[in-house]
């Protein structure tokens, strides 16, 4: 990394190579659970139902590997600034060893959620659907944990746009496995909310061999010897890996969580009311996925400048990419505000569920703003390999705040579903504020010189 000024628009244009192909990677694999949900509308409410709680499960046990996992990014990136080829190659072999431990115990997690839905208070009648989902989809979570040891690979090499590639081929074997499963087509069985997760194992699985096959016949990687051979585990190793990636697995688990918690919530005021909670959900995920993507290239540029104790680079980095999220979720918001109504008549033709997802995208047009706030701090902050005290901030915000302010005015002060939403626009203004000081704090005497910045 070269000790000359920073460029704002050379930087600019690096982090929208790395982040383009990742927004579009994600941007497609959430469409994935917008298009199981459009297709769900053809059949009936509940069947929307059924998967916005199903997923909403899945999805948030998934992440809790998937953050532990995601610490690859950022440690890779460092060995890669420092051009650590040895270190660069044992941590991708340990990461297989962690992620498919990290696999079989994301299953049993789905497995007892399931099993445990009689008992959280929701409508009896969508409860046994959404257990059959998360029983079709749990066989498929150690093949999505291995898919995210060589993505962290290429993301670390700055090499995004084959993330990309697999997505476009895993979407339409998506939408072709929805069409086979969920509607009984060509004498499939006709398995409905079911079908959806079973589709989406199976893009899954198919993503993961993908992206070994082309990180095995990647020329860019055969330096690194990646599969020369197989080390044993060496938990040493792992635990050093986990100690960097527990605290973002709770800390996406704590935000993920807050809207996995509403969608249960919301099964108290009914089928209607959770089916618009999903459908407003799946838009506001999608628009979300851009300054997701930026906030990952975030990661990735900082921990090679870190690596390269280069680290007031690291700092201007980080205060550019904050700024570049917060000035997309501004643009994505106004897109939501605007045309709320009409994007949830995509979803449904059911008029009180059309209602209700309207205003609750109302809402979620407030929390883009503050969520691209936090989004580019948080990947700032990963970079730099820090992720404890963000994982407090996290805690507070999202379950002190963002919960207690949604139950209470959601349950306690009969606002209902908008009133759950308002809890949520709370939570993550308040991530937005802490993590930004956070990064503030961590930075302020930043300087290129050999070690990073830290407080107390």
């Amino acid at each position: 990394m070269s000790t000359t000024a920073f460029n704002r628009t050379a930087e600019l244009i690096q982090i929208a190579k790395i982040a383009l192909p990742i927004i579009g990677a994600q941007l497609l694999q959430v469409s994935m659970g917008v298009i199981d949900t459009i297709m769900a509308g053809r059949i009936d409410a509940l069947s929307i139902a059924s998967i916005a709680l199903g997923s909403s499960i899945w999805f948030f046990v998934m992440l809790i590997g998937f953050g532990i996992l995601l610490a690859l990014t950022p440690i890779l990136s460092q060995h890669i600034g420092s051009q650590n080829q040895r270190l660069m190659r044992e941590e991708f072999r340990q990461g297989l060893w962690l992620a498919l431990a990290l696999g079989f115990i994301t299953i049993l997690m789905v497995v007892g959620v399931g099993s445990a839905l009689p008992y959280m208070g929701i409508k009896p009648e969508i409860i046994p659907p959404a257990h059959d989902y998360l029983l079709w989809i749990a066989w498929s979570l150690p093949l999505t944990m291995l898919y995210l040891v060589p993505r962290s690979v290429s993301e670390a090499m700055a090499n995004t746009m084959p993330l990309l590639w697999i997505q476009i081929i895993a979407l339409p074997l998506n939408i072709i496995g929805n069409y086979l499963f969920m509607y009984g087509s060509y004498g499939f069985p006709e398995m409905g909310a079911s079908g959806a997760a079973l589709s989406t194992g199976i893009a899954q699985g198919i993503s993961c061999v993908a992206i070994f096959i082309y990180t095995y016949h990647e020329p860019k990687y055969k330096d690194f010897d990646l599969f020369k051979r197989m080390t044993p585990p060496d938990w040493s190793h792992i635990y050093q890996t986990i100690k960097v990636g527990w605290p973002i697995a709770v800390s996406m688990g704590m935000e993920v969580g807050l809207f996995s918690a509403t969608a249960l919530v919301m099964g108290r005021f009914g089928v209607d009311a959770t089916a618009a909670h999903q459908i407003a959900l799946n838009l506001a995920s999608l628009t979300f996925m851009i300054p997701l993507g930026c906030g990952m290239a975030l990661t990735v540029r900082i921990g090679q400048s870190v690596g390269a104790k280069q680290v007031l680079n690291a700092k201007k980095q980080g205060q550019l990419g904050i700024q570049l999220c917060t000035a997309i979720t501004m643009i994505s918001a106004i897109f939501l505000w605007q045309l709320g109504e009409q994007l949830a008549e995509l979803y449904t033709e059911d008029t009180a569920v059309i209602k209700i997802a309207a205003q609750l995208l109302a809402l979620a047009a407030l929390f883009q703003i503050v969520d691209g706030l936090q989004i580019g701090a948080m990947g700032s902050l990963r970079g730099f390999k820090d992720t404890k005290i963000p994982m407090l901030l996290a805690i507070f915000s999202y379950w002190v705040v963002g919960m207690g302010t949604a139950v209470w005015l959601g349950i306690y002060q009969n606002m209902g579903p908008a009133g759950l939403w308002w809890g949520l626009v709370m939570g993550l203004a308040c991530a937005a504020v802490t993590l930004n000081y956070r990064f503030y704090l961590l930075t302020r005497s930043a300087k290129n010189v050999s070690k990073t910045p830290s407080i107390t």
